[in-house]
């Protein structure tokens, strides 16, 4: 009972490469280079399909991956870069006519509903008009604690980890691990992921350099030697990070279990 997640992108807000800039990785014809904003899709054993963050970029990434179905989506914290690409769920809900479930937490779905309002509180906003041109996704906003619950017939554990003025949620769903945007991992979340035995972990690694709201590459190989998953799997990465100077650098610290994240790139992890 395998399940398969898919990145669909391993970039930080700005994506790589960054408009206008003239550095060595933005303008690198390495492909591994190339980086949408950060999204994730899982595939479950039974077809069932649970998208994570729904990028500015998505629409192109699920065209690349030639998905033609959602069953709920995730939204780790309200960031722009992970969650204004709602829109572009409009066609699976045109051809199902069914709503698809948006889970996030209190602060992320109170935010949802202010930007998204005509999405969220469609029959406040459509009270006395109908809607007209080309339709608006079905979209029910459904609002989580940390804790385990049920999606898509499978079961989640979030954990609020700290990012910036917010919190954004982390995820163990079998044995993946998956954590991005957060400025560190407290104690007893860290247990969490290392007695969950992972076979792979997705992890947020913006830099070289402490951050603010980011993990940078000494902390975040102190998380991985913590949980000891056997592969962790870098993502949320800068232009900083030239992807085979990233890999060299791992390899000389022994690390070699941790691959920076390939945008469109599928791991297999056990159900449990």
């Amino acid at each position: 009972m395998m399940n398969k997640i898919t990145i669909l992108g391993s970039g930080t807000s700005t994506g790589v490469p960054i408009l206008g800039c003239k550095c060595s990785v933005c303008q690198s014809t390495d492909v591994r280079n190339k980086r949408l904003r950060t999204s994730a899709l899982i595939e479950f054993h039974d077809e069932k399909k649970v998208l994570i963050d729904a990028s500015p970029d998505l629409r192109t990434q699920l065209l690349k991956t030639k998905i033609d179905s959602l069953d709920a989506v995730i939204i780790t914290h309200d960031h722009a870069d992970h969650t204004h690409g709602m829109d572009d769920l409009r066609p699976f809900c045109f051809r199902t006519q069914t709503a698809i479930p948006v889970y996030s937490d209190e602060s992320a779905g109170k935010d949802l509903r202010r930007k998204f309002q005509y999405l969220f509180d469609r029959k406040k906003v459509f009270a006395d008009r109908p809607i007209l041109g080309g339709g608006i996704p079905l979209l029910d906003l459904e609002v989580i604690a940390p804790g385990s619950h049920q999606i898509a017939g499978h079961t989640f554990n979030f954990h609020a980890l700290p990012h910036g003025h917010e919190e954004s949620l982390s995820i163990i769903q079998g044995k993946l691990g998956y954590v991005v945007d957060c400025r560190m991992i407290p104690d007893e979340t860290l247990k969490h992921f290392h007695d969950a035995k992972l076979e792979i972990l997705i992890i947020d690694c913006l830099r070289r350099e402490p951050h603010q709201t980011h993990l940078h590459l000494d902390l975040t190989l102190e998380y991985i030697q913590n949980i000891s998953p056997k592969l962790a799997v870098l993502t949320h990465m800068g232009h900083e990070w030239d992807y085979l100077s990233l890999m060299s650098e791992l390899r000389t610290r022994g690390t070699n279990n941790v691959f920076p994240a390939q945008d469109g790139q599928s791991f297999l992890y056990s159900n449990a």
